[in-house]
Formats: structure tokens, sequence, C-alpha cells
């Protein structure tokens, strides 16, 4: 069949096929510019426990002086919101910035016989006990007090409280020593020292002068200083590492 000529195209019109554009090579200056990213892993443990501290700040704060009852061991935020002027720099209605970070474990834990972490009453046990410590303390009033709480499995409560203390510094974790602690029992009351939080807010029947008699390393003057310093900014991480190891 002869071509059509109304379709056909000499030869020295038809286009020549396009080819491939040259790519121009990456220079040194591009190298040199170019930012380095660290790829992002959700198992890795700080971020396991940026998760656990993310359910925990979604969740409403309650007021300290009536935690519902509950079943389950967490982690927990408490908050300040009241007048004492030491404070005054993280007091406030909208529970910014914790006053301290915690975590309740179940009975057993540490020896490795856990009770079942279901029927375990550790959380509220220990919001209970920080209840009854700022009830004691004669310039603290537990209204003042909110708490934000999350029944989590154990493994990653321990990843949360740790970057929640590193990213928040809370006062009681970072330079005021001991308001987590229990009574120490009656040999240890005669012979340890007074912890720095029962010194700048005494009032816990078992660390007063009568039941343990040693004052603390840190007087109360110091603590002061200390959280005055670290509301404005001028301990660095050398400081409070240094801090918390005179504590211990």
């Amino acid at each position: 069949m002869p071509a059509d000529p109304l379709f056909t195209t000499p030869d020295e019109q038809r286009e020549e096929p396009p080819t491939r554009p040259k790519e121009p090579r990456k220079k040194k200056a591009w190298f040199n510019a170019a930012r380095r990213f660290t790829a992002y892993n959700p198992l890795d443990l700080d971020n396991l426990g940026r998760s656990v501290e993310m359910e925990l700040l979604a969740r409403e704060p309650e007021p300290l002086e009536n935690v519902p009852p509950m079943y389950g061991s967490g982690i927990y935020a408490l908050y300040y919101k009241g007048p004492h002027e030491l404070y005054a720099p993280i007091s406030s209605e909208e529970c910014k910035k914790p006053i301290y970070v915690g975590q309740a474990r179940p009975k057993g834990t540490r020896k490795g016989g856990a009770e079942d972490s279901e029927n375990s009453t550790a959380l509220w046990d220990r919001l209970k006990d920080h209840r009854s410590s700022i009830e004691q303390a004669c310039d603290l009033e537990v209204a003042d007090f909110m708490v934000r709480h999350l029944v989590a499995i154990e493994v990653f409560v321990s990843l949360a409280e740790r970057v929640m203390i590193r990213h928040y510094r809370p006062v009681w974790n970072s330079v005021v020593d001991g308001f987590g602690n229990h009574d120490p029992g009656a040999d240890r009351r005669r012979t340890g020292k007074r912890p720095p939080w029962d010194e700048l807010h005494p009032g816990r029947w078992w660390s007063h002068p009568g039941n343990m008699p040693k004052p603390s390393l840190v007087p109360p003057e110091i603590s002061r200083e200390r959280i005055r310093a670290l509301f404005e900014g001028q301990l660095t991480e050398e400081d409070l590492d240094r801090i918390q190891a005179e504590q211990s």
C-alpha cells in the first residue's frame, strides 16, 4: 500500500529522539553544606520513653488530695499551683512544668518477685504517700498540688521517668532530694541524716529532730539558693549532676 503523502515526513524534517540530559555532579560545596540526620528509630529507648511521656501529658490533671481509688502501677507527675514564693516560677493552674516526677512499681519488683501488676495498688499508694508528706509539711498545702498519672507496663515506666526528669528537671528531683523518701525505720532514724527536703519543708513526723537528730548535709538556705538558680537557668548539667551526687 503506498504511503499517504499527507502523513509522510521527509528524512531531513524528522526530529532526532531525545537523549538523556546531563545531570550535574555534586561539587565539594554540596557535601560541605549537606545536612546529616539521625534516622528515627521508634524502638530507641528514649523514643519509647517519650511515647509514654506523651500519653501521660495527654491526661487531665487531678487534685492530689482527691485521687480516686485505682489499680495498677505506672508513672506520675506532680504540679504546683499555689502561692509559695519559692515556687512562683512554676506555679500554674495549667500544670505545665512538674515539680516532681516519679514512678510506682509493684511490690517485690526489686527482689524479682513482683505482685501481679493488674492487681497492684502501687500507683495509688504512692500518690497517697506524697499527699501525706505534703499535708505534714508546715508550709505547703495539698490543695495546691495537681497530678497526672498513667498506668503503664513497668519496663516503659522507668524509661519515661528518666526522659521526663532530663527534659523538665523538676525541682524536687534535681536540686532538693528526699521528697519521695519513706520512714527509714527506728534504727536509721537514729543514725541517718535528715533529707534536704525535710529541712526545707519540715513537718513529717519521722524526720522531726526528736526522731531523726542528725541534720541534713544540705541546709535549707542552700536548697533555696539552688532552687532559684535552677529556675533562673544558672545551673549546668554538670552542676545538677554534682548536686545529685552530693545528696545521694
